[in-house]
């Protein structure tokens, strides 16, 4: 190479974006797959095939933060389909319609399902539940901020869960135990399929869609169910946690 020939240029290297993008499909799968506490963060910045070991820290600060950023991403877009469902039930004069709410509860969640790329994301939040930092109805949680998400990722979602508190009329008490057993019940129930499917061994249990619609049924009949607590024993609120999936 002669003194007048420019140096080759160096490749630019991934964006940002990019970089954060590839370091949270890999930890959302990783996460999924083995659990909250199965995964070190090294683990993480090797399989987004980051040079970097502490790429993470860099990008989110640390393992909470990631899993914050790994449970908001997917449930911004979850919260605007409960949004868009409450607002066409408003604009029907349904916005007090326990039917209509429990599916606006129930259905964001189980569409997961049939969405490409969503069958980690769906077992991650399984695995929240297994840590009280993370599930929504530890004694430590945040009423505002369910899955330690923040408060604007969240806000449809408790909206739900408050019209339907005041629909039922029920206290705080029999409200958290109650979206408690719904909550729970559907993640799972969701997360054990797509785990089931992506095994290749979910035939049996029918379809997405048939699936969803039970869970529905389920959901209606669980929040109906009067208090079996003595009355003694209740504490009244005018606020329960928004803390559905």
């Amino acid at each position: 190479m002669s003194g007048d020939e420019p140096a080759p240029r160096r490749r630019p290297g991934p964006s940002p974006v990019a970089t954060q993008a590839a370091i949270l499909d890999a930890a959302e799968q990783l996460f999924a797959d083995r659990g909250l506490h199965g995964v070190s963060l090294r683990e993480v910045a090797e399989a987004a095939g980051q040079r970097n070991n502490a790429a993470v820290h860099y990008h989110f600060g640390g393992r909470d933060e990631l899993v914050q950023a790994l449970f908001e991403r997917r449930f911004v877009e979850l919260d605007q389909r409960r949004a868009a469902m409450l607002a066409a039930l408003d604009e029907t004069g349904r916005g007090r319609d326990l039917d209509g709410l429990v599916e606006a509860l129930v259905l964001p969640f189980t569409e997961c399902m049939q969405r490409n790329g969503r069958s980690s994301w769906v077992r991650l939040v399984a695995k929240l539940h297994e840590d009280p930092r993370f599930n929504p109805f530890s004694a430590a949680a945040d009423d505002s901020r369910p899955y330690t998400a923040s408060e604007e990722a969240t806000v449809a979602t408790r909206e739900v869960a408050l019209r339907i508190q005041d629909v039922l009329g029920i206290d705080r008490a029999q409200a958290i135990a109650q979206f408690f057993i719904v909550t729970s019940m559907v993640v799972h129930a969701v997360a054990d399929r797509e785990s089931l499917a992506c095994s290749g061994a979910a035939g049996q249990l029918g379809s997405p869609d048939e699936l969803a619609t039970r869970l529905v049924q389920a959901a209606n009949a669980i929040l109906r169910t009067p208090d079996p607590a003595p009355a003694h024993r209740r504490r009244r609120s005018t606020t329960a946690r928004g803390t559905t999936p």
